[in-house]
C-alpha cells in the first residue's frame, strides 16, 4: 500500500508514523526543510519537498500509484485543492482532507460544491473534539471515552483510586465472569506503558483501565469505581473560538445550563448574537474571582478548549480547586498529555488523536469495519468481521489463540453485544472489537484470514 501524506505538522507526522510501523510505502510532502530532515531522521518514511498544490510535486511523490491521499496541511485551501489534483493523477486512490474552518467547510456543503472537490474524507477536527466532549459529560471523570459501533459499545478509561477494594487483586478476582458482571477490562496503562491484561494481571492503584461496557452495564462500571455519575445540568467553558462556540450550541440542544468566557471583546459581542440561551461573560476564566462571581460552586463540569494549551490547563486546575467535580482540558500539543494526567486532570480531548483515528479508518482494508485509537496512540481498537474461512470460525475464546499484546472487548452478533467469555463460541460473520499493539495487528490479520 502507498500512502502520501501532504504536512508534516504533528498530525501529519503521526499519521506517517502509524501507517509506516506497518512496513507501509508513506510518502511526506511539506515545504519546510527542517520538518522535513526531522522526520527522515525519526521515521521510516520518504520525503519530498515542495507545495501539494503543485502538480509535478505530487507527480514526484508518485501520486499516480497512490491507495491513499491525505491533506494535513496548515491550509484548508491547500488541503482540498490538493485532493482535487490527487483525483486529476490517481482517480481510483481514496483522498482524505483536514478542514478546520467551520464556516468553509459548512460554506462548501450548503453550495454542494463538496461532492465534486474530490475528496473522500473531511477530517473536521472542530466536530471530532466537540463529538468527544460530549461523550465525556455522559461519563464526567472519565479519562478517556471511545465509542465503538457507533456508540453500542463504548471504551471508558477511568484511573483506579490507590484505595481502591480491587488493589492487589488478580482481573480474575476482581471481575468474575461467572457473577454476572458485563464488563471487561480491556488495556491497562501503568506508568505510561500499555498493557493488554489477562486474568493474572494484578490491578495496582493508578492504573488507567479501560473498561468495554454497553450503554446498558454503566452502571456496573460507576458501582465497581465507586462513582457517582449525576446527570450534567451546569456547564462553563473556557474559550470562545470555533470549538467554544460549537459545544456551546450542542450544549444549547440538550437544554443545559451554559457560560461561556471569551476574553476579545469582539469575539464576545458575536457569540451573544449566535448563540440562543448560552450566557457569554467578556472575561478571563482564569480570574478565580470573575469564577465565583458566576457562581462556580453549581458548575458540573468546567470545559477549557481555548488554543492556549497552558492556559486551559491552569483554568482547570483552578475549577478544581474551587470544587467543580468533572474537568475537561482541551490539548493541542501531543507532549502535553501525559502532562495533563501527571496534574491531576484526567479528561483531554485532542484534535490530533481524533484526525489520525479518523484517516487510520481509511487504511484498514477488507473485513475491517471501523478503527479507532486510544489516546496514548499506542494502541487500536479495531471492529473486525470474521469470514467463513477463518481458522477462528467455530471455535470458542478459550480454544482460539489470539496473539499476545490483543485481547477481544466484544462480539457483535447483529443487534446483539456479547462481552465474550471462554465457552463463547465465534461464529462466521461475528463483528470482533479487539483492542491491539500495533505490533500485534500483523499477527491478527493472519489468523483472521
Amino acid at each position: 500500500m502507498k500512502v502520501i501524506v501532504a504536512g508534516a505538522g504533528e498530525v501529519g507526522v503521526s499519521i506517517a508514523e502509524k501507517i509506516s510501523r506497518e512496513k507501509e510505502d508513506v510518502i511526506v510532502i511539506d515545504q519546510n526543510p527542517e520538518r522535513l530532515l526531522a522526520i527522515g531522521d525519526a521515521i521510516d518514511v520518504q520525503t519530498i519537498r515542495g507545495s501539494a498544490a503543485r502538480p509535478q510535486v505530487l507527480k514526484d511523490a508518485g501520486v499516480a500509484e497512490a491507495d491513499l491521499f491525505v491533506a494535513v496541511t496548515s491550509s484548508d485551501e491547500i488541503n482540498i485543492l490538493a485532493c482535487q489534483l490527487a483525483q486529476i493523477l490517481a482517480p481510483e486512490s481514496r483522498r482524505a482532507a483536514r478542514v478546520r474552518d467551520s464556516e468553509f467547510l459548512s460554506e462548501l456543503r450548503e453550495t454542494g460544491a463538496l461532492e465534486g472537490l474530490g475528496v473522500s474524507l473531511i477530517i473536521d477536527p472542530t466536530t471530532l473534539v466537540v463529538d468527544n466532549i460530549l461523550d465525556f459529560l455522559d461519563i464526567p471523570g472519565a479519562g478517556d471515552v471511545v465509542d465503538v459501533s457507533n456508540g453500542r459499545l463504548k471504551l471508558i478509561g477511568l484511573r483506579l483510586p490507590r484505595t481502591h477494594r480491587s488493589v492487589g487483586l488478580t482481573l480474575a478476582e476482581a471481575l468474575p465472569r461467572e457473577d454476572g458482571y458485563h464488563i471487561l477490562i480491556a488495556a491497562i496503562y501503568r506508568n505510561h506503558e500499555l498493557l493488554i491484561p489477562q486474568g493474572s494481571t494484578v490491578m495496582k492503584g493508578g492504573d488507567l483501565m479501560y473498561l468495554a461496557a454497553t450503554a446498558e452495564h454503566l452502571p456496573q462500571v460507576s458501582d465497581f469505581f465507586g462513582l457517582d455519575w449525576r446527570p450534567v445540568k451546569t456547564v462553563f467553558i473556557l474559550g470562545g473560538g470555533e470549538v467554544g462556540l460549537a459545544l456551546a450550541r450542542r450544549l444549547e440542544e440538550r437544554d443545559l445550563t451554559v457560560k461561556l468566557f471569551e476574553k476579545d471583546p469582539e469575539r464576545s459581542a458575536y457569540l451573544s448574537q449566535v448563540l440562543t440561551s448560552a450566557i457569554v461573560l467578556k472575561g478571563d476564566a482564569t480570574d478565580q474571582s470573575l469564577l465565583e462571581e458566576e457562581g462556580i460552586s453549581e458548575c458540573d463540569v468546567f470545559i477549557a478548549v481555548g488554543t492556549d494549551d497552558e492556559k486551559n490547563m491552569i483554568a482547570c486546575l483552578i475549577a478544581k480547586r474551587l470544587g467543580v467535580p468533572s474537568t475537561i482540558t482541551r490539548v493541542n500539543r501531543y507532549n502535553y498529555v501525559p502532562l495533563v494526567s501527571a496534574i491531576g486532570l484526567e479528561s483531554l480531548v485532542s484534535a490530533r488523536v481524533a484526525a489520525v483515528s479518523a484517516v487510520l479508518k481509511h487504511v484498514r482494508k477488507g473485513l475491517v469495519v471501523s478503527v479507532a485509537t486510544l489516546k496514548s496512540e499506542d494502541a487500536e481498537i479495531i471492529e473486525v468481521e470474521v469470514p467463513e474461512t477463518s481458522r477462528l470460525a467455530g471455535q470458542t475464546f478459550a480454544a482460539a489463540k489470539f496473539p499476545s499484546g490483543t485481547i477481544v472487548a466484544a462480539l457483535l452478533r447483529g443487534p446483539e453485544i456479547v462481552i465474550p467469555r471462554g465457552n463463547t463460541n465465534i461464529e462466521p460473520g461475528d463483528v470482533l472489537v479487539v483492542v491491539t499493539k500495533f505490533e500485534s495487528i500483523g499477527q491478527l490479520a493472519k489468523i483472521l484470514a
